[in-house]
């Protein structure tokens, strides 16, 4: 986890003079997390990446607001599903330089590769400062559902039991 967070923190100062960028995570782990600081003008980014099975990828953009500074107008994130002719928009988010954490939650249904746009405008007199992090949540299977859903009756039977008596 540490040598990550050193890789993204060298990549963010390496990106400083970059307008557009494109990183692979190669297959999404448990979490992924990728930056950009920016010089003023306009952002478009892309974070490449595969899914082995379904399930649902939450997604966090953070900005870091500092008026007249570091600011990014109108930022969005989209993801889409390469599908070979015209990839597949799945959905996006806003989020703009105030300070803070937007989260979004896809859900993905088949394995492949997907895709995050990033685009938007950095403001600030240094550029805009971003932080997008992604991070998988695994499908129940069958019988853990079928599982949990048997728990769930054999309780709510005994609590009706209980006050019935």
């Amino acid at each position: 986890m540490g040598l990550k967070l050193l890789t993204v923190a060298i990549a963010s100062v390496l990106a400083f003079n970059a307008h557009a960028n494109t990183i692979d995570w190669g297959t999404h782990g448990k979490l992924e997390l990728g930056t950009n600081l920016s010089e003023p003008g306009d952002i478009d980014d892309i974070f490449t990446f595969v899914l082995g099975d379904g399930g649902s990828v939450v997604s966090s953009a953070v900005a870091l607001g500092s008026p007249g500074l570091l600011n990014i107008a109108n930022g969005t994130v989209k993801l889409y599903r390469e599908t070979g002719i015209e990839d597949a928009f799945l959905g996006s988010y806003a989020f703009d330089g105030t300070t803070g954490s937007t989260f979004h939650t896809f859900d993905i249904t088949a394995p492949g590769a997907y895709y995050y746009n990033v685009v938007g405008q950095a403001t600030g007199a240094f550029g805009g400062f971003y932080s997008l992090s992604s991070a998988t949540t695994a499908v129940p299977e069958p019988t853990t559902l079928a599982l949990m859903l048997a728990g769930l009756v054999a309780t709510g039977s005994m609590y009706r039991r209980r006050y019935q008596s």
